[in-house]
């Protein structure tokens, strides 16, 4: 048993005091792995900059002498030793779902990020004694020993499992299935929270006739709820925190739906990446980077699901269902990137720059081009199965192939399901989609047909996107380049991100951009500063319309097979509204 005691003074100072206890007998050196990044999000964290004031001791007190190998490995000379006592400090200052935090309010601990496991020894069961205020209970999935006490079998389930401890914590709970499902709500928020139950424990139903069962036995939604603009999820074994706000928004149906959205999918995180693990992840290592080509299964799949069972189960009406699809493509074919690498090579790519943008033009998303794979592979299997069959059928087999039986899965285990449960081969949509960078929207398109929906084109009504292929941002008072098509007339009049544009055609621009360039018929002289350096550029448009987006619709042509399979798709295991 690994004992670790967590306390705190001057919580406004935002530092975490932890000691611990390391069984060391028979050791010559004990090697103190930190983790290097946090399963969910695909990329090195480098927690130990969070870290101050580490030390070493004996059990009597002695200072022990210790060597960083890493920057988050310490190895401590044990020789004769029973135990070792670390001690130190983990500064929490940041609030996300991801994230270790500490105010006067809340401790909330995202163990993943400050706490050591033993090199050797990853499967020892720890104990945490935590030291609170009177009037503090915890939240988490983690074994209660006493109220303020924690258990975990190994390091795995430690890391998996997040915990708040608050004085001003909300409880709601609904039952499924034997399995309690827990709501704790920190932070000041109105929300109804009848709807909350009612359309939470909807959109559980669907995901268990899916899947047939849940891999836990109580499962907790941790919310942290703040006064400023974020929206943050991250899936764990047990649980999930979702940190979201303003607060005031959830009072809004707008607000509470994108609420309903973000829970949807990270419950379904439980079996798909949580329990269906690629194969690269098993078990996981945390002390550098797991590659994997298969985001746009355990992100993209779970996309999907998250505003798809949600129309499945009533929460979202059609007009909103077919948004969704309208925004998801959209924000594909704004994106050049698809061009360079495919979904799979950007999943492997996010170790690099997986969440911010990045350079122009460089990758795709595995959330939404993950999403739209999805998307196309459950009508193709709708439409081959006459409906009989879907992507649920895919999903459910791959939890009792690899979730149940704690077996990693490839690609290739992947596309033998879909191929199996569908019947036919789906060697294009992964040479062209998948691996590939061909071109979505005829898959897309032929998809949606078979359910009776169409894509129609719209222009954005932009002068500078639609005929110069230039996009700007106009938030900050300035006229600064945004992107730029790639061979537009922007391009070669050697526009580039970050420029900002100063004139059109000598006139001075004042939130009237586009409309000097309506007015200019076509060809105009920019005054731009790039770089410090202030420019002439002289720019054409080419007849070529940039930037067109697209706007999912049901097609009033759709055949009567195809407004069948239109409801099978949206009730799959429900009686259609």
């Amino acid at each position: 048993m690994i004992d670790y005691r967590i306390f705190y003074s001057h919580p406004h100072r935002h530092f975490i005091s932890f000691e611990a206890k390391f069984p060391v007998k028979g050791k010559s050196v004990l090697q103190l792995q930190l983790p290097a990044w946090r399963p969910g999000r695909y990329e090195l964290g480098n927690f130990a900059k969070n870290i101050r004031m580490w030390h070493a001791l004996d059990e009597y007190g002695n200072v022990l002498s210790f060597k960083k190998k890493s920057k988050d490995l310490w190895e401590v000379d044990c020789l004769g030793l029973e135990v070792v006592n670390i001690r130190y400090q983990y500064y929490a200052a940041e609030l996300n779902a991801g994230s270790t935090y500490l105010d006067e309010e809340q401790l909330y601990i995202n163990p993943v990020n400050c706490f050591f496991y033993d090199v050797e020894n990853a499967s020892a069961p720890y104990r945490l004694q935590f030291y609170l205020p009177e009037r503090y209970q915890i939240a988490t999935g983690l074994t209660k020993e006493s109220e303020h006490t924690l258990l975990a079998d190994s390091f795995d389930q430690l890391a998996d499992s997040p915990l708040i401890a608050s004085a001003s914590l909300q409880h709601l709970y609904y039952g499924m299935n034997n399995v309690i499902y827990h709501i704790w709500i920190q932070g000041d928020v109105t929300i109804d929270e009848d709807r909350l139950i009612r359309e939470f424990a909807a959109f559980t139903e669907e995901q268990l006739n899916i899947f047939g069962d849940i891999p836990c036995k109580e499962y907790h939604f941790l919310f942290q709820f703040v006064p400023y603009r974020l929206r943050h999820g991250v899936e764990h074994c047990n649980s999930t925190v979702i940190t979201m706000g303003p607060a005031t928004d959830f009072a809004s149906d707008e607000g509470f739906k994108d609420l309903l959205a973000i829970s949807c999918h990270e419950l379904f995180h439980t079996w798909n990446v949580k329990n269906i693990r690629p194969k690269e992840m098993m078990p996981y290592d945390f002390s550098r980077e797991n590659y994997s080509e298969l985001g746009y299964v355990a992100e993209g799949v779970t996309t999907y699901y998250g505003d798809y069972l949600l129309w499945r189960s009533g929460s979202f009406s059609d007009a909103e269902w077919l948004n969704v699809l309208t925004d998801t493509i959209n924000v594909h074919v704004s994106n050049p990137g698809r061009f360079n690498l495919s979904v799979a090579e950007s999943s492997f790519e996010t170790w690099l720059d997986g969440y911010v943008q990045g350079i122009p033009w460089r990758k795709v998303s595995i959330y939404n081009e993950g999403c739209l794979v999805a998307l196309i592979c459950d009508l193709m299997i709708l439409n081959a199965t006459g409906g009989k069959q879907s992507l649920d059928d895919v999903m459910r087999k791959m939890y009792e192939d690899f979730g149940k039986t704690n077996k990693g899965y490839t690609s290739q285990d992947y596309r033998l399901a879909l191929e199996q449960i569908s019947g036919q081969s789906f060697e294009h949509i992964f040479s062209s989609l998948v691996f590939g960078t061909d071109d979505y929207i005829p898959f897309l398109k032929e998809a949606l047909n078979t359910v009776g929906l169409e894509m129609v084109e719209k222009e954005l009504n932009d002068c500078a996107a639609t005929h110069f292929g230039l996009v700007v941002d106009e938030s900050q008072g300035k006229v600064v380049v945004r992107s730029v098509a790639e061979g537009s007339p922007a391009d070669m009049a050697k526009l580039w991100v970050g420029d900002e544009i100063l004139s059109v055609n000598r006139v001075s621009i004042s939130h009237n951009f586009n409309q000097l360039l309506r007015a200019a018929e076509g060809s105009a002289e920019f005054t731009v500063l790039s770089k410090g350096v202030i420019r002439k550029r002289q720019i054409f448009a080419d007849g070529t319309k940039y930037n067109l987006r697209y706007k999912v619709r049901r097609n009033d042509a759709a055949s009567k097979a195809q407004i069948e399979l239109y409801t099978k798709w949206k009730s799959r295991y429900a009686v259609t509204n």
